[in-house]
């Protein structure tokens, strides 16, 4: 009896320890866990709105759409933008998708984890762009730029 127990208690703890959805953004660390977060159901377009938009102000990315996970999207309460002087908590993920024509060439992300976020760009080919492990200078150049809300631009051009 108690081998059948321990086994079924081993075994009910290993299947909730298990995502059928890919890995918990929440547990991402690597390129390839985040490409596995962005392409999990269940993110939801900015303002419910899966419009491709076009780069405003000094946008070095294209035409896009974008994208937050659960965590990213309860955090909007201003007209479905991060309220000003407001954060994202941790968990967040905000995807911008960014298309060449009708097609889909690359997702740029920030991930806010420990009150930091983590950025990167990977093609849908899994062909890592910009390293989560890279310096994140690059990107916080542009997305310290007046108007941003913990370093989202999106809010205040669109």
């Amino acid at each position: 009896m108690k081998i059948s127990f321990l086994f079924i208690f081993t075994l009910l703890v290993l299947l909730s320890c298990t995502k059928k959805t890919g890995r918990d953004p929440l547990l991402a660390y690597s390129d390839y866990a985040m490409l596995d977060s962005i392409n999990a159901p269940g993110t939801i377009y900015y303002k419910n709105n899966p419009a491709i938009l076009s780069p405003a102000g000094n946008s070095p990315h294209g035409n896009f759409q974008l994208r937050f996970n659960a965590i990213g999207f309860n955090a909007l309460t201003d007209g479905g933008k991060l309220p000003v002087g407001g954060k994202m908590p941790d968990g967040s993920l905000v995807i911008k998708d960014i298309y060449e024509g009708n097609a889909l060439s690359l997702h740029a992300f920030m991930y806010k984890k420990s009150g930091a976020w983590i950025w990167g760009e990977i093609r849908p080919n899994r062909e890592v762009y910009y390293s989560v492990d890279k310096n994140p200078s690059v990107c916080t150049g542009c997305h310290s730029q007046p108007g941003n809300r913990d370093l989202v631009t999106s809010f205040s051009l669109h």
